[in-house]
């Protein structure tokens, strides 16, 4: 018999349902053996990396401003500090003025074909 369960295909085995009593039914019964009962393994926490300027951490940014001072020394490192806010408020200007432009072609191009019409 044994042999004649293995040669046959998935389809035309015995069901274990079909050797369980009755009532109650696969899924009951097998959620309640040692094996159905398992508990999850708890799931891995990802960690959030937030990325600052240009793609660089916390980390990184400490150790380029300490080089930073190491270079300029302590004279010269406000003169460095408004060059670097200058540059990143124009970088920031230059980005909405950018972004405006866009907003007002992206109005145009939707008020053309209503106008053709």
């Amino acid at each position: 018999m044994v042999m004649a369960l293995r040669n046959m295909p998935c389809a035309a085995t015995p069901r274990v349902a079909a050797r369980m009593p009755s009532s109650s039914s696969a899924f009951i019964g097998h959620s309640m053996t040692q094996q159905g009962m398992r508990l999850a393994a708890p799931r891995p926490t990802r960690q959030v990396t937030r990325m600052g300027l240009f793609g660089l951490g916390v980390p990184e940014l400490a150790v380029i401003a300490g080089v930073v001072a190491l270079i300029y020394g302590p004279s010269k490192l406000p003169e460095v500090g408004k060059g670097l806010g200058k540059t990143f408020k124009s970088f920031q200007t230059a980005a909405k003025e950018f972004e405006n432009e866009l907003k007002e072609e992206l109005k145009d191009d939707d008020e053309k074909p209503k106008k053709d019409n």
